[in-house]
């Protein structure tokens, strides 16, 4: 069988008598034969002249009426015909192009490596190419194209011409530039800011990103992070990871995060974090991804510490005078009434009347000095289940005996216990510090009122319960501008010296801390009233362990007691009153005494009191000294303060029970006979 190829060479732009030559072609391109400008047909005629022209006609008009640009180039890179769709491209007209070479055109940037590829085709280095170079428009602009150039070579492999195939890809290319941009200006933000920053996805948990920040806060490599996404948990403190792990949406609805916890980095060191984590939405609004942010805020922690043992002093100074009022009454009371027991020493109804007077007053100091040691702790957060209203009312009670006498002072505090999860003595300072403000709003005197109540979270979509505490006085009262400002740091109305601008900042912070809010309502002359909201704790209130104070029914059996009390007015009478109910006492002075007194009588000894500021030896080394002797000895621990630092060593040693001091001689009895 015989093969006839016939070359047809003909301009891929150029006008054709349609109509006359083309009206017999009445085939669907679809069904046509293969198209080429080589056309084969065997010598037996299957394939018709007419046939083959119809399907060259209709591949032209495919190339006619493209959007992309072709062109027949020699292989000196002169333009032999071109398509409109290039014209457009380039700006030129088909007969313009017949002046322009390929060359000519091409960026001088992509012009070297344009002819060294040329030169491979040439030389048989493959049949095509494909790059992205720049092509220069009739108005001098250079715009992107696409180039897919194929070398035409004739049947004995020589070479005779380039088809070319141009798209132009400018605005790809733009967008690309702009990508590249915006990636390296995120690389350069991200490797530059302290937060560290996440992307985690929603549905496998897989973590798609992750900011160098992580391994300077965490101390910890990406890798391990990108090998196990929750690996950071574990560097978590062990009392906060409950904290950490509620930053962690599980669904579209738990919405926005923020959370403050410690972590532990390897060489023991503790870091302060604040973490905010955020679900991110689809276009169809499915949760996607979960974003994280997270801060080292050690040093902050540290200031607001100090801001807030600062603010606590400034109150200290508040209540001062009224303070020296009130102790000056309750020892002018216990001495006066010490002078009636001297003269009516011969009438036991009078002696009763006038000891349970003295008890009374000596109870009222005792709730005075365990005010002012709340108030002035320098301790870390400690948060735990609270009664908020027992709180309010011990405040209450302070600042009805220390405030001037022309203001007064109406409450409504509930019965039922209203239960928060809290740090005492920074709620203890925000009702402090709204109070005094209560009070300095009213020089002349007026009235403040304190109401506390439960309802649900206006703000909340799951309607939670909060704890609605109010003070409102009516005082002098705020403008507009004034409310603005009114919790930002150092802004005070107040004159100079009488007030550093921080208490109600401080009071800011704390509730955030405390997933809180407190708004203010008030008008010149009208007063104001300042609501703080609190969550309400569900859970059943968990009692310290450390801190017993509803003591068991009595029991009659006697004990024998170790008592070791430097303080001689405590020491004697309390050994004669425990004695007077049958219990055999050892009594020491200092630590050395006690450890001594141990080590001669731990056979018939069946408790231990101790008072933890002992001189030689303090509590805490008397008593881990008799705990290594002795495993299951119930051991008592006595003090006006407790450092809640020490909790681990009390922990460690294993105390019964601590006796706050000043105490009733009557409860340290049943909680010997409780044992």
């Amino acid at each position: 069988m015989g093969i006839c190829r016939i070359n047809i060479e003909y301009e891929l732009g150029s006008s054709m008598k349609e109509d006359e030559e083309m009206q017999d072609c009445k085939e669907n391109p679809n069904s046509l034969d293969h198209l080429s400008l080589y056309s084969e047909t065997d010598t037996t005629g299957k394939v018709k002249w007419n046939d083959w022209f119809c399907q060259v006609s209709h591949f032209k008009n495919i190339i006619r009426h493209s959007s992309d640009g072709y062109a027949i180039i020699s292989l000196e890179g002169k333009y032999i015909s071109v398509n409109p769709g290039l014209s457009r491209i380039l700006g030129y007209t088909e007969k313009e192009f017949q002046d322009l070479n390929y060359q000519s055109l091409t960026h001088p940037n992509d012009l070297g490596s344009d002819l060294d590829s040329v030169q491979a085709l040439m030389a048989g280095d493959g049949s095509s190419l494909r790059r992205e170079k720049r092509y220069k428009h009739k108005n001098g602009q250079y715009v992107w194209i696409q180039l897919d150039l194929t070398l035409i070579r004739d049947e004995e492999g020589f070479p005779q011409y380039f088809a070319a195939q141009l798209q132009e890809i400018s605005e790809r290319k733009r967008s690309e530039k702009a990508l590249k941009e915006s990636e390296e200006k995120f690389r350069q933000l991200s490797e530059t800011i302290d937060e560290a920053f996440w992307m985690k996805d929603a549905e496998t948990q897989k973590l798609l990103y992750v900011s160098p920040a992580y391994e300077r806060i965490w101390g910890r490599s990406m890798d391990s992070l990108f090998e196990n996404p929750d690996s950071w948990l574990n560097s978590v403190h062990p009392d906060d990871l409950h904290l950490a792990l509620q930053t962690i949406p599980k669904k579209k609805e738990d919405g926005n995060k923020n959370e403050k916890f410690r972590i532990r980095l390897d060489d023991g060191a503790e870091r302060w974090i604040r973490l905010r984590t955020f679900p991110v939405f689809g276009a169809d609004g499915s949760f996607e991804r979960i974003l994280g942010v997270a801060r080292d805020v050690t040093q902050q922690h540290e200031l607001e510490r100090q801001l807030a043992h600062s603010q606590r002093m400034e109150s200290i100074g508040s209540l001062a005078g009224g303070v020296a009022h009130d102790f000056n009454n309750i020892l002018t009371v216990i001495l006066g009434f010490s002078s009636l027991l001297e003269r009516n020493r011969e009438n036991p109804e009078k002696i009763l009347q006038s000891v349970e007077v003295i008890r009374k007053t000596a109870e009222r100091g005792t709730s005075l000095v365990r005010q002012l040691l709340t108030l002035a702790r320098k301790v870390e957060s400690f948060f735990r289940p609270i009664a908020l209203n027992d709180l309010i009312s011990e405040a209450l009670n302070i600042a009805k005996s220390t405030f001037p006498k022309s203001i007064s002072i109406d409450s409504d505090i509930p019965l039922g216990l209203i239960k928060i999860n809290a740090d005492y003595t920074q709620i203890h300072q925000i009702f402090l510090n709204l109070i005094l403000n209560a009070k300095d709003a009213m020089p002349t005197g007026g009235n403040i009122s304190v109401s506390l109540r439960t309802a649900e979270d206006p703000l909340s979509e799951k309607g939670s319960k909060m704890a609605l505490l109010e003070v409102k006085d009516n005082g002098t009262g705020m403008d507009e501008e004034t409310k603005r400002k009114i919790f930002d740091p150092f802004f005070t109305t107040k004159e100079p010296g009488k007030g550093t601008g921080l208490g109600l900042a401080l009071v800011y912070s704390i509730l955030e801390n405390h997933k809180g809010r407190i708004t203010v309502e008030s008008s010149l002359g009208q007063g104001t009233k300042f609501t703080v909201y609190l969550p309400v704790l569900s859970e059943s209130k968990k009692e310290d362990p450390f801190f017993e104070t509803s003591p068991k029914d009595e029991k009659k059996d006697t004990r024998t007691v170790l008592l070791i009390e430097d303080e001689e007015m405590i020491r004697i009478p309390l050994a004669g009153y425990l004695s007077e109910f049958g219990h055999k006492l050892y009594v020491a002075q200092d630590g050395e005494e006690g450890i001594a007194a141990y080590s001669q009588h731990k056979e018939d000894i069946d408790v231990v009191i101790c008072d933890l500021n002992l001189p030689k030896a303090n509590g805490l080394e008397v008593l881990r000294k008799i705990r290594a002797q002795d495993r299951n000895l119930p051991l008592f621990l006595a003090s006006g303060y407790i450092d809640p630092k020490i909790k681990a060593d009390l922990e460690e040693i294993g105390i019964k029970c601590i006796i706050q001091k000043p105490y009733h001689f009557e409860s340290i009895l049943k909680k010997i006979q409780n044992i």
